[in-house]
């Protein structure tokens, strides 16, 4: 592996991994502006409104919890990615062009702007990570009923 590719790989989990922070930093954030609510709103003669407004906040602060949860899942299996490895196969951790998109092989995060470039980046186990697992450059899939070759694997 040539050292562009491994820099632009460094590059692309460094703002992975920021973005993961940011969606922690965001989970903790509302499940704090949450429970102020919650715990700031007072009994009124209204009984049934004051409990309805507590639960929805509850709610609020367990969506946030589980968006904390998996972000801080997600950290360390994308701290784990090997991006040394080199090879025509795809693996995890390859940077992948296709006739369609870019993808980046690694962890369930979603679309990212990478060097004024949508990456998608994908788990190998999803459906579609699975699909590239071990295909290489010149190769064409189909997936979704769409058709696609693979351009470059990095």
């Amino acid at each position: 592996m040539n050292k562009k590719s491994l820099l632009e790989k460094s590059q692309l989990v460094a703002m992975i991994k920021a973005a993961l922070l940011g969606r922690m930093a965001e989970a903790d954030a509302s499940i704090v502006s949450a429970k102020e609510a919650r715990d700031g709103d007072t009994k009124s003669s209204a009984g049934d409104k004051y409990e309805t407004g507590r639960e929805m906040m509850q709610m609020e602060m367990d969506k946030a919890a589980m968006q904390l949860q998996s972000a801080q899942k997600l950290l360390p299996e994308l701290e784990k990615i090997d991006l040394t490895k080199s090879g025509s196969d795809i693996t995890s951790g390859s940077l992948v062009t296709t006739s369609k998109e870019i993808f980046f092989v690694a962890i369930g995060f979603g679309k990212i702007l990478f060097e004024g470039n949508e990456v998608f980046v994908i788990s190998p186990a999803s459906p579609l990570g699975s699909n590239l697992l071990h295909k290489q450059a010149g190769s064409s899939f189909s997936f979704q009923g769409i058709d696609r070759k693979i351009l470059t694997v990095l």
